[in-house]
């Protein structure tokens, strides 16, 4: 299905929670202070968000509008333990989005899935340890995970998974 976000009769039934989402994504596209989010009679707000957004911004935002309404599932909510929002694909490749970009380094955290990689004869263990505190990252400095201990930005225990990781500081 196509989404056309001028259509509300073609908008899924999730699609208030989906502004919502797309709106703290316009925010972090415009570098402008984060609100919490909105209650979903607040909708027409988000909307708004992005009509302000302009060139690329706008279409960046209404194109990961379009994928989370194929499968809004893949938006992961983890304010409330770590301050970011996860994009899980369910593939070899998550994102995670800062709620308080102004307040981190950590703006967005990409994690690849190393077991291929190692597969094909990656050191791993030339890349530092991910320390399990939310915060610590250098951007632009690749860390693994090796599925052992507190993966910070997800606030706890990642079994049976191999990341590597990488922050980028927006600010």
């Amino acid at each position: 299905m196509r989404l056309d976000p001028r259509s509300p009769e073609r908008r899924p039934p999730a699609a208030a929670g989906l502004s919502l989402l797309v709106a703290s994504a316009a925010l972090l596209v415009t570098g402008a202070a984060p609100t919490p989010p909105a209650a979903p009679q607040d909708s027409d707000a988000a909307c708004r968000e992005i009509r302000h957004l302009r060139g690329p911004a706008q279409a960046e935002v209404l194109s990961l509008a379009r994928i989370l309404a194929l499968k809004p599932a893949m938006a992961i909510d983890l304010s409330g333990t770590t301050g970011e929002y996860c994009l899980n694909t369910g593939g070899p490749v998550m994102a995670h989005f800062s709620d308080r970009p102004a307040e981190t380094s950590e703006d967005i955290v990409y994690f690849v899935d190393a077991a291929p990689l190692v597969a094909k004869g990656l050191r791993l263990r030339e890349f530092p340890a991910i320390d399990p505190k939310l915060g610590t990252m250098k951007p632009g400095t690749w860390y693994r995970y090796e599925g052992q201990g507190t993966e910070p930005h997800h606030g706890r225990e990642l079994k049976d998974h191999t990341w590597l990781m990488v922050a980028v500081d927006v600010n």
